[in-house]
Formats: structure tokens, sequence, C-alpha cells
């Protein structure tokens, strides 16, 4: 479980991870899940998603359309996330 005081530093790390993928594609939570432990984080996939899905309504994420295979979703970063890190110097 992600502590309560660290989530706005986990969704910054999601962010740059999800920017440092730059891929119109996208990444998968378990991805991401590889990905953020860099930053000090272990999350399960349940609680990647579920700040993917906080990020996505803030609208700095975006989940990527997919025609086949929905059960798999992938995220990318928007412009706002990007601006959201250069505003924080990230």
């Amino acid at each position: 479980m992600i502590p309560h005081d660290k989530t706005e530093l986990f969704d910054n790390a999601a962010l740059k991870v999800l920017d440092a993928n730059n891929t119109p594609w996208g990444l998968q939570a378990a991805a991401l899940c590889m990905f953020i432990r860099e930053f000090g984080f272990a999350p399960s996939a349940a609680e990647t998603v579920h700040r993917l899905e906080y990020l996505t309504a803030r609208g700095m994420a975006q989940e990527v359309p997919k025609a086949l295979g929905k059960s798999s979703r992938n995220w990318k970063i928007t412009d706002a996330g990007r601006r959201h890190l250069d505003e924080q110097g990230l």
C-alpha cells in the first residue's frame, strides 16, 4: 500500500516514468510497477491502476484507446502532466 503522505511523490514518479516512455502505445501497469521501483516504491498493479486513474481524472495521464486486447490497459502522459513536472522542477 502506498502511504497517504507519499501519494504525491508516487504520482510524480509515475509521471516521470510515463514521460520517459514517450511512445504512442503507453505503458501497462505492470511495466510501470517495475520502472517505478527506481524511485523507491514497490506498488501492486491494483495500486498503480488506482493512481493512474487519479492522474487520468486530473488530466495528467490518459488511457490509450485500444481496438483489441482491451483487458490490458495502457497509459501515457499528457501535455498537462508534462507541464506539472516542469512546474515542479522535476
